[in-house]
């Protein structure tokens, strides 16, 4: 089992078709993508005395890529403290069963979410959740997730770091 201190939402991203098994260096290769959070400067959108307007605009997602991706806009998932941030799932792209060592809090932001509760990775196994919808993980869950082949999905995910994530192996 390979262990990150770095935040990993979701864990994941791998498209459902032609996975078939999960191998110590697939299981790497699965981390080293999901870790590439990138951290919005809140700065750059602050207003006035404090206040802070971050518009989905302004979160530029790159409509072409068939990867995770995930945008910080506020906090640090590798720090102590609340954390939160939006994750982009291309059609088709779900994480990998694992699991978070602290709760998180998810809300679907656009699309329909596809949850899995088990290590299963079938997505005929999941419950949809359209925008709107609201999910916990809780800490120590096993749990796979994302979109299905049809639409993307933008989920909101606000926790508390540091957070130590842990894939594991697919099993029936």
């Amino acid at each position: 089992m390979t262990k990150t201190t770095f935040f990993i939402l979701l864990t994941g991203l791998l498209t459902l078709s032609g996975l078939s098994s999960l191998a110590a260096d697939t299981n790497q290769e699965f981390l080293d993508l999901v870790n590439g959070v990138e951290l919005i400067d809140s700065e750059n959108f602050e207003i006035e005395q404090g206040f802070v307007i971050i518009q989905s605009s302004d979160l530029d997602w790159d409509e072409n890529s068939n990867e995770l991706q995930q945008k910080v806009i506020y906090g640090d998932p590798s720090k102590e403290g609340l954390y939160i941030l939006r994750a982009r799932f291309p059609a088709g792209v779900t994480s990998l069963p694992h699991f978070h060592s602290q709760d998180r809090y998810v809300s679907v932001i656009e699309g329909t979410w596809y949850a899995g509760t088990d290590a299963s990775h079938d997505i005929n196994r999941t419950t949809e959740i359209p925008a709107g919808g609201f999910m916990i993980h809780p800490a120590g869950a096993v749990h796979f997730d994302g979109a299905n082949h049809e639409a993307p999905v933008i989920v909101e995910i606000r926790g508390m770091g540091p957070v130590v994530t842990e894939a594991v192996a697919i099993s029936p």
